[in-house]
């Protein structure tokens, strides 16, 4: 918790300057990512998050996609902080995903060829899919070496499972990345209470194959019978190529999320981790989400 609220007073501080009035007291969001706060100046709620590359963010509200910046700068230890509106809502279900089909696809469209949202993420030495895929490969090999002596029951799998995808993308034809969302689970979207969709969190966008954040979205959220709707509205093809390259990308982001996140509060259980591995069995299978679409 002490880590979480590291520069507390150093963001009270930020936000007098820069919203004038009564500070109310920070309190602590959800969840494990980097460090974050709800405030209250005056009347007026706020998003607070430390840590981030502040430039994606003002790129992509320019979209209308996620809450408008308000406010950024640099802590006095070099650490970027951002200022965005607290929206009420709540994080949208399969059939939220079924009643606003559309709106999904077009957002999804917009942040994927937004040149300035291009712009604001790393730059990369190819554009072909096989070497974003092997990129992405490396990056889990990555995570994993650190954690595989925790868990020897399941490293084989694991070893065997990663040694699959690598070949799998080693395939893979064509070129043409995308300004990637790269973790675009509901829990990174907001059904606000006037009916608009806001995406959130963007610490893992990147440029990369965009049959990554469709393909998340399909297998999760979009039953099989409307996923031809799903890919015309978001304007990619139905091709074998691209469905191949959907799961695949599935296949390594089940993984990827299930081991902790650099620079975060993610803790890793040992004990739980074959169970979690169920959605990564499933996908490198080519099976459809264990938890159905209802």
């Amino acid at each position: 918790m002490e880590n979480r609220q590291q520069h507390r007073l150093e963001v009270l501080g930020f936000l007098k300057k820069h919203f004038p009035g009564k500070v109310g007291e920070l309190s602590l969001p959800e969840g494990s990512g980097q460090e974050t706060y709800f405030a209250r100046c005056g009347q007026s709620h706020y998003f607070v998050k430390l840590g981030v590359d502040t430039a994606r963010y003002a790129a992509i509200s320019d979209l209308g996609v996620t809450p408008p910046l308000l406010a950024a700068g640099v802590l006095e230890d070099g650490t970027s902080i951002m200022v965005q509106p607290r929206l009420d809502g709540r994080h949208p279900t399969r059939k939220d995903y079924r009643d606003h089909l559309d709106a999904f696809a077009d957002a999804i469209w917009r942040v994927h060829h937004s040149i300035a949202v291009r712009q604001a993420l790393p730059k990369v030495d190819s554009e072909l899919y096989s070497e974003a895929g092997l990129r992405g490969v490396m990056r889990l090999r990555k995570k994993w070496a650190g954690l595989r002596e925790r868990v020897l029951d399941q490293a084989g799998f694991v070893d065997e499972g990663l040694d699959r995808l690598e070949k799998t993308v080693s395939g893979f034809e064509g070129e043409g990345l995308a300004a990637s969302h790269n973790d675009i689970c509901n829990a990174n979207w907001l059904l606000t209470t006037d009916g608009r969709l806001v995406l959130l969190d963007l610490e893992m966008m990147a440029l990369d194959d965009p049959a990554l954040d469709v393909g998340a979205t399909l297998w999760w959220y979009i039953p099989p019978a409307l996923r031809e709707r799903f890919l015309m509205a978001a304007g990619y093809p139905t091709d074998e190529a691209f469905r191949e390259r959907m799961r695949t990308r599935m296949a390594m982001h089940c993984l990827s999320i299930i081991l902790p996140r650099e620079q975060s509060f993610d803790r890793f259980d040992p004990a739980g981790f074959a169970e979690a591995l169920v959605d990564f069995r499933a996908a490198l299978a080519g099976e459809e989400n264990p938890q159905g679409y209802d």
